[in-house]
């Protein structure tokens, strides 16, 4: 005979009946009050077969949210280890990359050369595409001298032009645009040098302009895929780790996202196409078609797998999200192998952090937006478990993005110096800001709204909301922080630039001032500018003549030499002149001629010595190794020929 379990009988609810005496309907309506409150209590547990009793269904889903706190905490503290072990080795000392931009050149800037040169050569920060750059060799009437722009053979970062004929005597300017193969980005630039003549004037690639900013156009196709790639990893990461089932309108969501993160994708790189000059046909065997190809690859997985997400079975649709995730970050992590964490040293750290701090604000920011369309569809309980394993998950999030944040703004500012007087510094300021505002919302939320959500979730929508406006605004204005020059590469780029000497002096008499800038300032041809002022009023005066002096005195047997100047401008007298040729003290001595007077005006001078730079160009197929060094005039070029053990020819040319 098998026992049947007790049936739930339910508390009496008879109404109290008010008779008697007053006295006795007080005592009536006391002894209902407390017959109310017991009933009350026995109701929150009734009936008895659905108290969570030991082994109950309600324990045990208690229990499996238990363990899934745990092992969620378990996995974001791992990450968290592994963040920390990324900033660690990203501080080590790393090379900072100035783009693709001139960092050194054979024939040099300002270099005056005796023999004209066959080759020009130019270094670069980055490596260039070199289908997408050019360079051109140009003479004082325009005619041009190079013939079709190359790489050189194992070195990435150089690029060279054979000249198809003898230069003549004069002054070439060298013209040079460069489209990086690492980050997309454009720059140009300009220098000369002279054959048998020095280049006068200040050298050229001083007075180039810095490379264009981002257009609206760039800016706004980053924004575009950083919005559309945030939606798709924060609905993927709710709809498979927040939400207790797949909820439709978070679902819905997805081929927005998708859509919108394709449109970014396809404005980055006809962005970059008009950037780079270049049309659609003939970005496919460039750089710009590789990127394209990185990224449109896992995008188009994502695509493929949303059209599964619609299906009936549970399963299947939440792995079809899941691989609409992965993705997505997949697509992050493409965008940032092509930006400037892909550049420089220490590449795979910088990558790493950088992706990381990508993917941790989208699985905040777009999981928030999940989550407010994901909770319309619970109650209770159910609903205050979600939204609490969001907060949790957001928590771990948000310190991984100021972590990553920090430690990449410091690698690319480099200097406190740096951050309110660049553009990109400012940027990051912004940035930060309102990482800030976030923050503060997301705790406004996290300890008033999450622990009453399973009530009330007014106030939780309310602040995600604004939440969500502002940060639209961050990603915007970190996809114009990637359009932008790190301050690094600028200081890296300055770096490369020799920068001039400027001394102030005066005769013993106190009656003329002199401001003497000597441009570079190195060893070698030097181009002289003196600017003279009355040195009581402050006004230029025009001398009838103005001559330099040079002597050594640490070297006797060195001759001193002369130096005359040509009036350029009121008060300004110029010319160029190899007279500083060793890396010593000079004596420079100005002479004005005033009429019948003239003064003296004395100066020590003491020239920086560019350093001496080695770069190898590998042989093969018959031709030999050649070891090329640049020195502060000119170049040396040495080969062995044979390059075998024995008796061998050393061969050396300087030009």
């Amino acid at each position: 005979m098998s026992s049947s379990p007790p049936r739930c009988r339910a508390p009496p609810t008879s109404p109290p009946r008010w008779t008697g005496s007053p006295r006795g309907r007080a005592r009536s309506r006391a002894a209902a009050s407390r017959r109310t409150r017991s009933r009350s209590r026995w109701s929150r547990s009734w009936p008895p077969s659905c108290s969570a009793a030991p082994g109950s269904s309600s324990a045990s889903e208690h229990g499996a949210a238990a363990r899934g706190s745990d092992a969620m905490r378990r996995l974001l503290l791992g990450l968290l280890a592994l963040l920390v072990a990324l900033g660690a080795a990203a501080s080590l000392p790393h090379r900072a990359s100035a783009h693709a931009l001139r960092q050194s050149s054979v024939p040099d800037d300002g270099a005056d050369l005796q023999q004209p040169p066959t080759t020009v050569t130019i270094t670069f920060g980055e490596a260039p595409d070199p289908r997408l750059s050019s360079i051109q060799v140009l003479s004082t009437g325009g005619e041009q001298f190079q013939g079709p722009t190359q790489a050189v053979p194992g070195n990435s970062v150089e690029l060279q032009v054979a000249l198809v004929k003898p230069l003549p005597t004069g002054v070439y300017t060298v013209s040079w645009r460069t489209f990086s193969h690492v980050d997309g980005h454009v720059a140009g630039g300009a220098f000369a040098f002279g054959v048998r003549a020095n280049p006068t004037g200040a050298p050229i690639s001083q007075a180039v302009a810095a490379p264009p900013g981002p257009s609206v156009l760039d800016i706004t196709g980053r924004a575009l895929l950083y919005v559309g790639l945030v939606a798709l990893v924060g609905g993927a990461a709710v709809l498979v780790a927040v939400l207790p089932r797949l909820a439709r309108p978070v679902v819905r969501t997805l081929p927005v996202g998708w859509v919108v993160a394709a449109a970014g994708t396809a404005t980055v790189v006809v962005s970059q196409a008009r950037n780079a000059g270049a049309g659609f046909g003939d970005i496919l065997s460039t750089s710009i078609g590789t990127s394209l190809l990185e990224r449109t690859i896992p995008v188009a997985v994502a695509g493929l797998a949303l059209l599964l997400c619609f299906g009936r079975r549970q399963v299947r649709r939440r792995v079809a999200v899941a691989v609409v995730g992965l993705a997505a970050a997949a697509a992050m992590l493409a965008d940032v192998m092509n930006s400037h964490a892909a550049a420089g040293s220490n590449v795979a750290v910088n990558t790493a952090l950088q992706w990381v701090h990508i993917a941790a604000g989208a699985m905040w920011l777009g999981g928030l937006l999940a989550l407010l369309l994901g909770i319309r569809s619970l109650e209770g309980e159910e609903r205050g478990r979600a939204v609490r394993r969001f907060s949790l998950a957001a928590g771990f999030a948000l310190v991984a993005v100021a972590a990553t944040g920090t430690i990449r703004a410091v690698v690319e500012i480099g200097a406190w110096g740096r951050v309110l007087t660049t553009t990109f510094g400012v940027l990051v300021v912004v940035k930060a800001g309102l990482l800030v505002v976030l923050a503060g919302l997301g705790a406004v939320n996290r300890y008033r709204n999450v622990p009453r959500a399973s009530r009330l979730v007014g106030g939780l929508q309310r602040v995600a909301s604004i939440e969500l406006i502002v940060a639209v605004g961050a990603l915007s204005v970190a996809a114009a922080l990637v359009n932008e020059e790190p301050p690094t590469s600028q200081a890296a780029l300055a770096a490369t630039v020799p920068q001039p000497l400027v001394l102030n002096a005066s005769d013993y008499g106190t009656s003329v001032r002199m401001r003497l800038t000597i441009t570079p300032g190195s060893t070698g041809p030097n181009q002289f500018s003196a600017y003279l002022t009355d040195y009581d009023t402050g006004r230029p005066i025009d001398p009838s003549g103005v001559q330099l002096s040079f002597s050594a005195p640490s070297c006797q047997s060195l001759g001193p030499t002369t130096l005359p100047l040509k009036r350029t401008a009121p008060g300004t007298w110029s010319a160029g002149g190899s007279n500083l040729a060793l890396g010593t003290a000079w004596q420079v001595t100005a002479l004005v001629n005033q009429g019948s007077a003239s003064v003296e005006i004395p100066f020590t001078v003491t020239p920086k010595v560019p350093p001496q730079t080695l770069t190898t160009t590998p042989g093969g197929n018959g031709l030999p190794t050649l070891y090329n060094i640049a020195l502060p005039v000119g170049k040396l070029q040495i080969y062995i020929d044979p390059e075998t053990p024995g008796a061998v020819e050393f061969h050396t040319t300087y030009f």
